[in-house]
Parts: C-alpha cells; structure tokens; sequence
C-alpha cells in the first residue's frame, strides 16, 4: 500500500493510499460503480470500508452481549444447582425424621385406635395450619387446600 498526501476542496490534508488490485477484482469494482451509480470506484471502496467497520463494530458489540447473557446463565444455573441441592437435603431429612417417628411412637390398643386416629388428624391439621404460616406465595394456599380437602 502506497500513501500520499492529497489536499480536499476544504483545505486540509488527508492521506492517499495505493491499492493493489488484480484485474478480475478492478473490472468487478468498476461493474458495481456503474451499475450502483457511485461517483467513482474510490467512492464505493470508501463506502465498503466504512460498512465493514459498522459490521465489525455491530459484531463486537453482539459479542460483549452474548457474553453476559452467558454469564448470567451460568450465575443462574449455579443458584438452581444450590436450590435444588438443598431441596434434596431437606427430603433426605425428612425422610429420615418420618422413619425414626415412625419406628419409635407406639401403636395404641385396639380399642382406643379410632380416638387416637382422631387425634392424629386434629394434630396433623394443627402441623399443616403452622406450616402454612411460615411459608409464603402458592405453598401457603397448597397446604391449606389439603387441610380444608381433608375436612
């Protein structure tokens, strides 16, 4: 590449550069010229410069977008990850609270067992009504449809 000073109409200098061309590649340029109705091929090579650089500039900003549309799907798979590991601890614990509940409270007699069925539900629908308290959003109104379906 060759550079050169030109001066413009307005007085001031701007730098001239020398391409290189092949022949098939001058006699396409000059093809576009003509059939686009640009000046000259420098004004159509000035104008295919200027929207390749758009093009890149547009890219890299695509880029940086993608990157933290990345990042934010990382940082949101991480806290499902935690929330579901934690989920899983807690099913884990209960399961095993209910098997030592269930292993050490004693079966009543036969005759007491329909009063201390009723018991157990009363106690139950107590458990659900306390639950419910602490929890907030659709878990509440969940906990407190099976207590009022279980009426």
């Amino acid at each position: 590449m060759v550079t050169h000073s030109c001066h413009s109409g307005e007085g001031s200098a701007m730098p001239l550069r020398g391409l290189r061309l092949s022949d098939d590649l001058k006699t396409r340029l000059e093809q576009v010229q003509k059939r686009r109705g640009y000046r000259s091929v420098n004004a159509f090579i000035l104008e295919a410069i200027e929207e390749k650089l758009q093009r890149t500039d547009a890219v890299e900003s695509v880029s940086e977008s993608e990157a933290r549309i990345a990042a934010d799907f990382s940082r949101i798979v991480r806290e499902v990850r935690s929330v579901h590991n934690t989920q899983q601890a807690q099913y884990a614990l209960l399961d095993a609270l209910t098997k030592y509940v269930s292993t050490c409270v004693v079966e009543p007699p036969q005759d007491l067992l329909v009063s201390a069925r009723a018991r157990g539900k009363l106690r139950y629908e107590k458990l659900l009504r306390e639950a419910a308290k602490t929890i907030t959003g659709e878990c509440e109104n969940l906990l407190l449809e099976s207590v009022a379906s279980a009426d």
